[in-house]
């Protein structure tokens, strides 16, 4: 009876902790940079949440020459700086939802939070029918063993996040899944995509071919320690 109510509150915990994460990558761009925005970055994404306005209110801007000195200084390599209005590779609505179902996460409902203006609005969840482009949208997938993670599409770069492992079995800089060593962020205030090679000591990207729901329910915490 323990064990069971246990286990209970362990999943209350972990789906508390899953809100947290989506909301966070809204408001912050991809996860892991939410640990490390600057103040300012932080009084943008509040600002934007507050707005009560979109077509009168907009959020105060910071310089791309900041954003690029904020993702140089915390990655190996700053690869490339896109702005979002001028990549070819961002996915409508549509689109996203069609690659989500072929990688196996058919059920998995994919939201936005930003048109491609950079204005944050309310969370929606897509319409897979929709034309609409939007930079970045997250899914949240829950494996048969009951682990959590977070599915970001930014760009043309998918990341899996493992919600339970960093939460439970991480005491060092967070783990992330890509399938090659870059990984993109997409920071609202600029409105530009930032593709990186992030510093191991800021986020620990582990590779894996593909990322399927076949391929993470094969990621024990033990499997990821493997990695």
């Amino acid at each position: 009876m323990k064990k069971k109510q246990s286990q209970k509150n362990r999943n209350v915990v972990l789906i508390v902790v899953l809100l947290f994460v989506l909301i966070a990558a809204f408001c912050g761009g991809v996860i892991y940079y939410r640990l490390h925005r600057s103040a300012k970055a932080q009084t943008t994404a509040a600002a934007a949440a507050s707005s009560q306005s979109e077509s009168t209110t907009a959020a105060p801007k910071e310089s791309q020459e900041d954003a690029k000195a904020y993702y140089s200084k915390n990655s190996e390599k700053l690869l490339a700086v896109i702005p979002v209005k001028e990549s070819k590779a961002v996915y409508s609505e549509a689109a996203v939802s069609k690659a989500l179902s072929a990688r196996g996460f058919g059920k998995t409902a994919a939201s936005y939070a930003y048109d491609m203006a950079g204005t944050m609005s309310e969370k929606a969840a897509v319409d897979s029918s929709s034309s609409a482009l939007h930079p970045q949208y997250t899914a949240a997938y829950k494996t048969g063993s009951g682990d959590y993670w977070t599915i970001t599409i930014c760009n043309d770069c998918i990341t899996a996040y493992p919600v339970t492992y960093n939460l439970e079995h991480n005491s060092g800089a967070e783990v992330i899944f890509a399938e090659g060593e870059s990984i993109t962020a997409y920071d609202s205030a600029t409105n530009c995509f930032y593709e990186t090679i992030p510093k191991p000591e800021t986020l620990v990207v582990k590779r894996i071919p593909s990322i399927t729901a076949e391929a993470l329910e094969q990621l024990s915490a033990q499997e990821i320690e493997k990695l």
